[in-house]
C-alpha cells in the first residue's frame, strides 16, 4: 500500500486552523483529489532485455502505463479534454532532463464499486499519483508564446475532400475507467498487409479505415495517411510533430483524405514528444542500405509537404495554456 503525503493539504489545513482560532468560525476543508487504491512505480527494463511495450491506459479497475516517461504521464494527467494521445499535446515548461529519458512501468488499481469513472476523474487520480510518487508541484498558466496559424495558400486548398461525408463515430480504442471491455469498445481492425513483402513501390499499403490515420516509416521518410478526417484532427497531428500550438484558420469544414510524406529529421518521435523516436532506417549504420535519399528524389520537410496540400503554417505569437513544473523528483521506491 502507498503512503499519501500531501504537503499542500497539510499547509492548507494548518492555515485554516489558525484562522479558526482567531475568528472561531468553522472553515471548510479544501477538496482533495481522488486517488488510486494501490499504486506501483518501477523503472522499466533496459533496452535489450526483451520486447518493449510503450503506452497503456485504463481498463477495468486497472491503470497501466508501460515504459512511460514523466512527460507522457504529465500529458495524460493534464491534457486538455478532447485532445488525442498523438496530437494536441499540452506544452510543458521546465522540468529536469530525465523527464524525457527515464522510463517507468506504472500500475494502479481504482475503486470501481461506484460504477464507471469519468475520464476527468481518472486525470485527477493520475495527478495524485504524480504528486505522491514524483513529489510533483505544478500549475497551469497562459503565456504569450510562438504559435503557428494553419492557413490556405493563395492557390487554394489541394487537400482531397472525402467522397463519403457521413460523420465517423469511431469508438475509443480502450474502454473507460471501470468500464467492462465489450465489442463496442474495439475499433475496427486495420486491413492486413498485402502479399509480396514489405510495403513499397508496386505494393502500397491499403488505406486506413474511415476516421483513422496510419503512420509509416520508410528509409529517410515518414508518411501519414488518413481517411475521412476533419482538419481539426490534422492540426492535432501536426502539433504532436512540431511541439507548438497550431490554430486552424483554413475555414475548411467536412472530412478529408490526405497523404503526407516528409523527412522526420528534427521532429523527434512521430507520436509526439515523450514517445520513442522511430527506429533507424533499414540500411543506416545499424541496418543495411544507405538511409540518404537520392539527390534526384529529396524528401521534403514537413512544412513543404503541407504546402503540397495547398496549406501553409505561418509563424506568429499568441496566448498558450502551459503546464509549468515548479518541482519534481524521481519516484519513490514501492
Amino acid at each position: 500500500m502507498k503512503k499519501i503525503i500531501r504537503v499542500a493539504t497539510v499547509a492548507a489545513t494548518f492555515a485554516l486552523a489558525i484562522a479558526g482560532l482567531s475568528s472561531q468560525t468553522p472553515q471548510q476543508k479544501p477538496q482533495q483529489k481522488p486517488t488510486f487504491d494501490v499504486t506501483s512505480v518501477k523503472p522499466s527494463p533496459q533496452p535489450g532485455a526483451g520486447p518493449i511495450r510503450i503506452g497503456g491506459g485504463a481498463q477495468g479497475d486497472r491503470f497501466t502505463m508501460n515504459s512511460a516517461t514523466l512527460r507522457m504521464l504529465l500529458q495524460m494527467a493534464y491534457q486538455r479534454p478532447g485532445n488525442t494521445p498523438i496530437g494536441g499535446q499540452l506544452q510543458i515548461i521546465g522540468g529536469p532532463a530525465w523527464m524525457e529519458s527515464d522510463r517507468y512501468d506504472v500500475q494502479a488499481k481504482a475503486d470501481c464499486s461506484g460504477g464507471s469513472l469519468p475520464r476527468e476523474q481518472l486525470q485527477l487520480m493520475v495527478q495524485s499519483l504524480l504528486e505522491d510518487r514524483f513529489q510533483l508541484k505544478a500549475h497551469k498558466e497562459t503565456r504569450e508564446l510562438p504559435i503557428y496559424n494553419l492557413v490556405v495558400t493563395k492557390d487554394g486548398p489541394k487537400i482531397k475532400r472525402s467522397a463519403d461525408q457521413t460523420p465517423v463515430n469511431r469508438p475509443a480504442a480502450l474502454p473507460g475507467p471501470c468500464e467492462p471491455a465489450t465489442a463496442a469498445n474495439a475499433p475496427p481492425p486495420f486491413p492486413p498487409p498485402g502479399r509480396g513483402g514489405p510495403f513499397g513501390p508496386g505494393n502500397p499499403p491499403p488505406p486506413p479505415p474511415r476516421g483513422a490515420i496510419m503512420m509509416m516509416m520508410g528509409g529517410a521518410s515518414m508518411t501519414m495517411r488518413a481517411t475521412a478526417m476533419p482538419v481539426a484532427s490534422f492540426v492535432g497531428l501536426l502539433q504532436g510533430q512540431l511541439g507548438r500550438t497550431i490554430v486552424d484558420k483554413t475555414g475548411l469544414d467536412g472530412l478529408f483524405d490526405f497523404e503526407l510524406t516528409f523527412s522526420p529529421e528534427g521532429l523527434g518521435s512521430p507520436f509526439g514528444r515523450g514517445f520513442p523516436a522511430p527506429p533507424p532506417p533499414i540500411g543506416s549504420p545499424n541496418g543495411a542500405a544507405s538511409a540518404t535519399p537520392a539527390a534526384s528524389d529529396p524528401v521534403p520537410s514537413l512544412f513543404t509537404a503541407i504546402q503540397e496540400l495547398g496549406l501553409k503554417l505561418e509563424s506568429t505569437k499568441g496566448p498558450v495554456e502551459v503546464l509549468v513544473i515548479d518541482s519534481v523528483e524521481k519516484p519513490t521506491e514501492n
